[in-house]
């Protein structure tokens, strides 16, 4: 472990794998830890505080960085409690951020009362946009209503961090640190009096703009109460009209009543005319005579009339005969058909053969160089990332090779993908497949972190 000794001693940090230290000064942890409890005495929730760690990086000791002093950077606090920038608190950390030199900002800090210990979106856009350095940290500091304020650092792994939870915790309490067995480099805290820590002005919660009062509702209108005398003498009234009414309605006369009696049995018209009786004939033999077709008979129309039927109604009568008439068979055919043979057939009907499938590329990988910087300040994966879905694009033969450069994330996926190869026809289809593939994740430390791969299509 790589210390340096500070005039007023400090807390060493460092992350379990052994990739970045930190130290923080006694003097900075007293004072911040009083500006953040000043702050949880704001409001319900309290109000969260942050701004930039000053400091500097420690040459000739690896990835080690030493925290000195803090600057407190202003929040509207347009989502209440929570330290959240909008696009004027961007700007004013832009500016303040102008005045400092880049040797001396190493870092970025907030204060956390909400549950749990973690960075949210908005924290990851702020420090990915003003603090990209790779040895530049994020200080998370949640106060507590009893004991002390606990701590927590973030940093970067491979271009990206773990913001779920720091990988270990420590009381932001100079005293505390000094007793507790944690790494301590330098001279050990003295217990300072309150008049020596410097007042940190932390802003108050914006109170909720009052709402318009709302209309009062309007009462219903009311009809002025009538005289209880007016009650009886209306009702009375009414009676007299419906008595009156009563008496002297419309009576209907007896011949509209005597219409609606049914007319008498004997009275009632049959639907069909009934057959007139014939006298008997003599039995002679009538000469022969040609058949002749039977007219049929018909029936005159009548409208339905609505009658009781007392008399049964008249046979219908028999449909008309007609003669048969003699069919001439059909003709026969002279000339025989001619029938054409499946040769023939295959000949005049056009072919639909297949064109063969444009042969697939053929593909390998291997793992993606890591520049001079990266190499400096990160370390490589302990267990490289190996493919478990390969995807081949179809094309031209004799197109070339296209090299395609894939950032695949912590669960395997590709995440990006990047053509190497510039003019090349077959890029884009090469850009797609790389898109398709599916890595087990590289391991680090026995933990899942992203990493890069070059693939290299030949067709």
């Amino acid at each position: 472990m790589a210390t340096v000794a500070s005039p007023a001693g400090g807390y060493v940090w460092e992350d379990p794998g052994d990739s970045i230290i930190i130290q923080v000064n006694f003097d900075l942890v007293e004072r911040l830890g009083a500006a953040v409890k000043q702050g949880l005495g704001t409001g319900q929730r309290g109000v969260e505080i942050g701004g930039i760690l000053i400091g500097r990086a420690l040459p000739g000791f690896g990835r080690t960085v030493l925290i000195e002093d803090f600057e407190l950077s202003t929040c509207e606090h347009l989502r209440g409690a929570s330290y959240t920038l909008s696009p004027g608190d961007r700007q004013a950390l832009s500016r303040r951020l102008e005045r400092r030199s880049a040797r001396q900002v190493v870092g970025y800090f907030r204060s956390h009362t909400r549950p749990g210990m973690y960075l949210d979106q908005d924290d990851f856009a702020v420090f990915s946009r003003y603090f990209p350095e790779a040895s530049q940290v994020f200080l998370l500091v949640r106060p507590e209503a009893e004991g002390p304020a606990m701590g927590g650092f973030f940093f970067w792994e491979d271009g990206d961090m773990n913001r779920r939870s720091p990988y270990r915790q420590f009381p932001f309490d100079s005293e505390r640190l000094a007793a507790g067995g944690f790494p301590i480099a330098g001279v050990q805290p003295v217990a300072a009096p309150a008049a020596r820590l410097k007042p940190v002005a932390v802003p108050a919660v914006p109170k909720p703009q009052a709402s318009k009062p709302l209309r009062e509702p309007r009462a219903p209108l009311r009809l002025p109460s009538l005289p209880w005398l007016v009650v009886p003498v209306i009702a009375g009234l009414f009676l007299a009209a419906g008595l009156f009414v009563s008496e002297n309605g419309p009576a209907k006369p007896d011949a509209v009543v005597k219409a609606k009696v049914s007319p008498p049995v004997d009275k009632i018209e049959p639907l069909l005319p009934q057959p007139e009786p014939q006298a008997a004939a003599p039995a002679v033999e009538p000469a022969p005579a040609p058949p002749v077709e039977a007219a049929p008979v018909r029936v005159p129309k009548r409208r339905p009339i609505h009658k009781p039927m007392l008399t049964p109604p008249a046979a219908p009568a028999a449909p008309p005969t007609r003669a048969a008439r003699a069919v001439d068979p059909p003709p026969v055919l002279t000339a025989p058909i001619q029938r054409t043979e499946p040769a023939a057939v295959a000949a005049i009907l056009p072919s639909h053969a297949s064109a063969p499938a444009p042969p697939e590329a053929e593909v390998s990988y291997e793992q993606a160089h890591v520049g001079v910087f990266r190499r400096a300040f990160h370390k490589a994966a302990d267990v490289p990332a190996s493919p478990i879905r390969k995807v081949s694009p179809a094309g031209s033969a004799g197109a070339g090779e296209v090299d395609v450069k894939v950032f695949i994330d912590e669960a395997g996926k590709v995440s990006r993908a990047q053509v190497l190869t510039k003019r090349s026809d077959m890029a884009d289809a090469a850009l797609r497949a790389a898109r398709e593939w599916q890595f087990t994740p590289a391991r680090k430390h026995d933990k899942p972190v992203a990493s890069e791969m070059v693939l290299h299509f030949r067709f």
